[in-house]
């Protein structure tokens, strides 16, 4: 029974990573182009919760140790 599987192989340069991940996103888009909206919106999903996760981890970091809350004990 053949298999048949469509695949991308890609080999990155990751000193330059925005411009070979960009390549790879258009490569995958060109090959599905009536998928293209639902490709980019899982990319946005992903990219904004990975940036969030930053965000918070930054401003975890920025947090002073000691209970500023200014409660009163």
């Amino acid at each position: 029974m053949a298999k048949i599987v469509s695949t991308l192989e890609a080999h990155l340069d990751l000193t330059r990573p925005v411009e070979e991940i960009t390549q790879v996103i258009s490569a995958v888009i060109a090959s599905q182009p009536h998928k293209r909206k639902e490709i980019l919106e899982g990319l946005d999903i992903a990219v904004g919760n990975a940036l969030a996760e930053i965000q918070a981890q930054e401003e975890k970091d920025q947090k002073p140790n000691d209970d500023s809350s200014g409660k009163v004990s």
